[in-house]
C-alpha cells in the first residue's frame, strides 16, 4: 500500500510537470484493422485507452481532459516493461489544479487494459473482441503475459 502511495504522489507531480499530453480530443479514433504484427503503437494504445475509457463512462468529452505520454523512468525505458503506461487527468482552469483520474496500463501484445491505483482490469465484450484481435495478430496470449502483469502489482498470478 505504501508503493501504491508513493507511487501515485509521483504521477501527481509528474503529470502537473509534464508538457508531453495529449488532449483527449485530439486522439484519434482506435481502428483495429491497423495492428501491425508487433502489436500496438503508442497512439494506438492511447486510442484503445480513450475506447475503454469512454465504455467505462469517465465523462472524456470536456476541455482539458489529457493523457499523459508513455511514462518513462530517466533512462528512457518504459515505467513497467511490456505495456505502456498513461497517467489521465482534468485540468480544471476554475480551480486552478489538476485532477488525477489514473494510471492505465496497456499491453501493446493482447490489448489488456489495467487502472493500476484501483488494479481493475477493464474488460468488456467490444475490448474482448479487439484484443483477441492483437492477439491473433502478435500470437501473444494473456497467459504468455503473467510476469509483465506481476510487474503492475495487480494480479495474484
Amino acid at each position: 500500500m505504501f508503493g501504491k502511495i508513493i507511487f501515485l504522489i509521483f504521477i501527481v507531480v509528474f503529470s502537473a510537470c509534464s508538457c508531453a499530453e495529449t488532449l483527449l480530443s485530439d486522439t484519434p479514433h482506435f481502428d483495429s484493422t491497423k495492428i501491425g504484427n508487433v502489436g500496438l503503437t503508442e497512439m494506438q494504445a492511447k486510442s484503445l485507452l480513450v475506447f475503454s475509457l469512454k465504455s467505462e463512462k469517465y465523462n472524456i468529452s470536456r476541455p482539458g481532459i489529457f493523457i499523459d505520454d508513455d511514462l518513462k523512468d530517466k533512462q528512457g525505458k518504459s515505467f513497467h516493461p511490456g505495456y505502456y503506461t498513461f497517467g489521465v487527468g482534468y485540468d480544471s482552469p476554475s480551480a486552478g489544479a489538476t485532477d488525477i483520474w489514473g494510471m492505465f496500463s496497456i499491453s501493446p501484445k493482447t490489448g489488456d487494459v489495467w487502472e493500476e491505483y484501483t488494479c481493475k482490469q477493464i474488460s468488456f465484450p467490444e475490448l474482448q473482441k479487439i484484443q483477441q484481435i492483437i492477439i491473433k495478430k502478435t500470437g501473444v496470449t494473456f497467459a504468455d503475459e503473467v510476469a509483465q502483469r506481476r510487474g503492475l502489482g495487480c494480479t495474484n498470478e
